[in-house]
């Protein structure tokens, strides 16, 4: 997806908001600084190519390279994975005891992406899903998805977050429960990208040992270009369902030509440019096919 007008501005205060929440003491002449090489970085780089996971990695390779640390958010994708662990179990009887649990399983994994370790939201991710209506999810194509399901042979998800990673393997057992001939693959990111969850947090959950986890590309979102030769295979085979969680991965895949698959986008709608495209408000929750 090529950058739109709301994207410049979210980025910029992306560097303020993650330099306050990794180093709150830095000054603002280095706040100043970097977000100014974020803009000499896309003038370079020209127009043509401002698309949204190009433009995400600038900004945290800007991030890592002011802080001089390869993977900032390494002990906060941890302190994401403890919690979400510590819930696992109380998620998982939510799950197993739903009148349809595949469905409550989506929805736990899509209720993960709102953990934060600083609020202590974990307490409300146990509400909430007790207490989830179907009616807040604002865009609900989970029938679709369960008809997709059931004729599919394959299904690829895109993962997004670390924690949230918890809850997309309690999806894919639920799903292996129901569907056991389906083959699942997940993906994760090849390298450290913000808060998104890579080979290490899939080990630490366990995630490889129950089904085939492989790398995407090491950019928030995905960027098609420098995948791997395996990742592009599962992504552009003819067959299936792709799973694509979180906005970064929506924005990188929303305008791409992927035949033969039936996609599916399971995200939170967090700034205008999902209002807009989506017609909702930020913070709902959207199951939608791609038409």
């Amino acid at each position: 997806m090529k950058l739109e007008p709301e994207c410049i501005g979210c980025m910029i205060n992306q560097i303020h908001k993650s330099f306050k929440e990794l180093k709150p003491e830095i000054s603002s002449d280095i706040i100043l600084d970097a977000q100014k090489r974020f803009m000499e970085s896309l003038l370079k780089i020209g127009r043509d190519n401002w698309v949204s996971p190009t433009a995400g990695k600038m900004v945290y390779g800007i991030i890592s390279d002011t802080l001089g640390i390869e993977d900032p958010y390494r002990s906060l994708k941890e302190e994401y994975n403890r919690l979400a662990l510590e819930y696992y179990d109380d998620v998982k009887k939510i799950v197993d005891n739903a009148k349809e649990p595949l469905f409550e399983a989506i929805i736990a994994s899509a209720l993960g992406n709102t953990l934060d370790p600083a609020s202590q939201h974990e307490v409300n991710l146990i509400n909430d899903l007790n207490n989830f209506d179907p009616k807040n999810l604002v865009i609900n194509d989970y029938q679709a998805f369960k008809k997709s399901i059931e004729q599919s042979k394959q299904i690829l998800i895109l993962g997004d977050n670390a924690g949230e990673i918890v809850f997309d393997k309690l999806l894919i057992i639920t799903m292996k429960k129901l569907h056991p001939e389906l083959e699942i693959i997940y993906a994760v990111r090849g390298g450290p990208i913000i808060n998104d969850a890579t080979i290490e947090d899939a080990k630490l959950i366990g995630l490889p040992d129950i089904v085939k986890v492989i790398e995407s590309p090491a950019t928030p979102g995905i960027a098609i270009w420098s995948a791997s030769e395996e990742f592009k295979e599962y992504f552009y085979s003819k067959e299936g369902i792709l799973l694509s969680k979180g906005q970064g991965n929506f924005e990188s895949i929303f305008d791409m030509d992927i035949p033969g698959k039936d996609v599916y986008y399971l995200l939170k709608a967090k700034c205008p440019l999902m209002e807009r495209i989506f017609n909702v408000k930020i913070g709902d929750l959207i199951f939608k096919k791609k038409i």
